[in-house]
């Protein structure tokens, strides 16, 4: 949301976002897209590696592990 509010209520269907706050309304992907360019200029702005803590590595799936 524009307000920065996060709550679950904001989502209201699978492609309809409204915050429960500010009345900020778009469509979902749009407004995660949004989040989430902002999230990575907050980064740059900072000059730093951010690490989630997550492995990159993909493990293989159960299926693919089942037929090697």
């Amino acid at each position: 949301a524009c307000c920065g509010h996060t709550a679950k209520e904001n989502r209201l269907s699978q492609s309809k976002f409204r915050c429960q706050v500010c009345g900020y309304t778009a469509n979902a992907d749009v407004n995660g897209a949004r989040n989430i360019l902002a999230a990575g200029h907050a980064v740059l702005a900072c000059g730093e590696m951010v690490q989630s803590g997550l492995s990159l590595k993909q493990e293989p799936t159960e299926m693919i592990q089942a037929t090697a």
